[in-house]
């Protein structure tokens, strides 16, 4: 009988691409296996709080998401893009210490992202492992990102989702999720690479998919290839809450704002 850690790293080898591979390196991929993988929209004793690979797929619709936003130059550009398409929204998963720079050097860009309709979630403050962390630090993580996020907002936020960094699931996370619901959002469709490939990845897109890119120079191509095919064929773009509240709705029956079955509130408006 092969152990958790001996099956999980067969699995991790087995779904992994070869530029991941080279990116993670050798210690990154032991510390994946020793940690609790689980398959998608998997539900168990092993993590309790809401994990979502993604959403209803009774919907036209598909979430965008960028990690990181590490850079102000590109993070405008996907801004001026998003301008072209009024009615697409997507969700920004930024690192804490990125918060207060880009908005001393561009002065209210998080506010303007949030007011055009568009979703910021946690990411860590560091871009720091969270299986690594004991639970206090990982709630302290938090709050130092949420604090940030706030002051550079000028406003009070509500936070709902997380994006753990290089997409690590542990229970460190689940109890985070726990202390502070929140929604675990991981994705189905990968972003990286040649924009012709992730086109096409995105053309075979499935409803409530959730597409992970970075703010780098070849995800912003990318997008520029995807956002118009997308608008010709009648896809929506949504941010994760509204993804996650038509989950809810299929699930549970409900208006999106009924919290049973321990799932997350989210109730957009």
């Amino acid at each position: 009988m092969q152990n958790l850690s001996d099956l999980v790293y067969k699995y991790i080898m087995a779904n992994i691409s070869r530029r991941d591979f080279l990116k993670l390196g050798g210690a990154a991929l032991l510390g994946l296996a020793g940690t609790r993988f689980i398959p998608k929209q998997a539900e168990g004793d092993y993590f309790n709080a809401p994990l979502l690979w993604h959403g209803s797929r009774s919907y036209k619709n598909i979430a965008v998401t960028y990690d990181d936003c590490n850079s102000l130059t590109r993070l405008q550009r996907v801004e001026t893009l998003l301008d072209e398409f009024p009615k697409f929204k997507v969700t920004f998963f930024p690192i804490g210490l990125k918060l207060p720079d880009l908005d001393a050097r561009d002065k209210g860009i998080w506010k303007r992202l949030v007011n055009k309709g568009h979703e910021i979630g946690y990411h860590s403050y560091e871009h720091v492992n969270l299986g690594v962390m004991s639970l206090a630090g990982a709630l302290e993580d938090f709050d130092r990102w949420r604090d940030a996020l706030v002051n550079a907002l000028g406003m009070d936020y509500r936070v709902r989702f997380v994006r753990p960094p290089y997409d690590i699931i542990s229970p460190t996370l689940d109890l985070l999720c726990q202390e502070r619901g929140l929604v675990a959002a991981l994705f189905s469709v990968g972003g990286g690479g040649a924009p012709d490939v992730v086109l096409r990845a995105i053309q075979k897109a499935k409803g409530g998919d959730i597409v992970q890119m970075h703010i780098r120079t070849e995800d912003y191509e990318s997008s520029k290839l995807a956002f118009p095919w997308l608008k010709e064929n009648y896809w929506d773009l949504v941010t994760m809450s509204a993804l996650y509240d038509n989950y809810l709705r299929e699930k549970i029956n409900s208006n999106g704002c009924d919290v049973g079955n321990g799932l997350t509130r989210t109730c957009v408006e």
